[in-house]
């Protein structure tokens, strides 16, 4: 069976990490972020952040102990072995949230592009995908590159826009540092947990990452970190310099904070904007190209979707993901699909950390190179603080965005019954080449 080229570092896949989380979504979401929180704004991204960082210290012990192109689909599967239905549909959700995700972010991109050059959306946003899936298909060292070279842009961007505006208006106030509605502020944490979501693509390049019970516990934490300084000092500074109720009345917040400076700073951010919606597409179509591949590895998708090129890379499956990302290009309502997007990484997040509880009763020999501190016996605390915190943020949503979800998981359920799987027996006769060897 065909395997992954290890050659990720913990460098590379802190700057994937990184790039995923500090994508289009900062973009956005702050502005309606400021409307709700006022000057807790602050607040809000740290309760995000820790509400994050407890799932994400479970997929950091989950992929550094089973580092597999599968991630999530893989975890419940080794907890539940013997039903298919919960690992199938974790994938599948993986999947469709995550493509429709893509597809948004690409048309986002064609919004900002159309502030240079006049072009139609979809025509550009079919051209960055097209562009994006070739980069990817020519190598995860050079996908990585790229990677790097996109978040550089991006983050220096929002750096350029930190050192400006807090140089021109000075320390955050004091006033700023005061809660003005906790209601408010915890409104804000379950709009902003959206742009923490992005940690867990990190988890499908497990099998090709060098040293991974090293390299993936640590990259999650550096990426924890950084995105969080980076989101807390944005904070600060578009409250320096623009008021709340403001920010929340456009599309383009960070823009409209820039143009209280100067002319030249919203063309600066409106290009780190391009590199940013174009890069978080980019991690997109990586990760859910691996996603595939592992499934298929394992007999739940078809076995074509396991071929890789001479630089082993799972090109069908990137090709897959390219064309339904394409088709909800045609489709997409931004609105809806990143509330879908959210909803989906939430319940996703409920799935792993019930596996990850799970295995340590199940597997309590295996060797765990990392392990999500404060256990009562067998019983790990934070798992199942993440299971109630992700439960708490799942009832945010509007209808749409529920009766959007429940089709996609009909349909996820459909295709589970009919598609054409693998049988298990030949799967266990490639057991020794098999992902699961991990």
């Amino acid at each position: 069976m065909a395997e992954l080229q290890k050659s990720l570092s913990t460098l590379r896949l802190t700057f994937y990490g990184v790039g995923t989380i500090v994508g289009a979504g900062i973009y956005t979401v702050i502005g309606a972020a400021a409307g709700q929180a006022g000057t807790g704004l602050w607040l809000s991204f740290i309760f995000a952040a820790i509400a994050a960082s407890v799932s994400a210290m479970s997929y950091a012990e989950m992929s550094s102990t089973y580092p597999n192109a599968g991630a999530e689909f893989v975890f419940v599967r080794k907890a539940f072995p013997k039903i298919d239905t919960p690992s199938f549909l974790t994938g599948w959700t993986i999947a469709f949230h995550s493509s429709a995700t893509i597809a948004a972010v690409l048309l986002a991109f064609s919004g900002y592009f159309n502030t240079f050059l006049s072009v139609p959306s979809i025509l550009v946003s079919f051209s960055v995908l097209v562009v994006l899936s070739l980069i990817s298909i020519a190598g995860i060292k050079k996908s990585s590159n790229a990677n790097i070279v996109m978040v550089s842009i991006q983050l220096l961007g929002l750096l350029i826009l930190i050192v400006v505006g807090l140089s021109e208006t000075g320390l955050p106030k004091a006033e700023f540092f005061k809660v003005e509605s906790l209601s408010g502020t915890l409104a804000a944490t379950a709009t902003l947990f959206f742009i923490y979501t992005g940690f867990e693509h990190m988890a499908a390049l497990g099998s090709e990452v060098k040293n991974p019970g090293k390299t993936i516990p640590r990259a999650f934490l550096l990426t924890m970190v950084i995105t969080t300084i980076v989101y807390l000092l944005i904070s600060f500074t578009v409250l320096n310099i623009a008021d709340p109720s403001e920010l929340a009345k456009v599309d383009s917040p960070l823009s409209l904070a820039a143009s209280n400076l100067n002319s030249w700073l919203p063309v600066v951010l409106a290009v780190a904007a391009l590199f940013a919606t174009a890069n978080a597409a980019f991690s997109g179509l990586i990760s859910i190209s691996r996603l595939l591949f592992g499934m298929a590895s394992v007999g739940e998708l078809p076995k074509f979707m396991t071929k890789t090129n001479a630089q082993k890379v799972p090109w069908v499956a990137t090709v897959v993901v390219m064309v339904v990302v394409a088709g909800f290009i045609l489709l997409g309502d931004i609105k809806i699909v990143a509330g879908m997007s959210s909803l989906g990484a939430l319940l996703v997040f409920v799935a792993v950390n019930v596996a990850l509880i799970v295995l340590r009763f199940k597997a309590p020999e295996k060797n765990r190179p990392f392990k999500v501190p404060l256990s009562v016996g067998k019983v790990p605390i934070l798992p199942i603080l993440a299971i109630i915190i992700s439960l708490s943020l799942i009832i945010q949503y509007d209808w749409q965005v529920y009766a959007a979800f429940l089709g996609a998981v009909a349909v996820g359920i459909l295709l589970d019954y009919f598609l054409d799987k693998r049988p298990k027996e030949e799967v266990d006769a490639e057991k020794e080449k098999d992902l699961f060897s991990h």
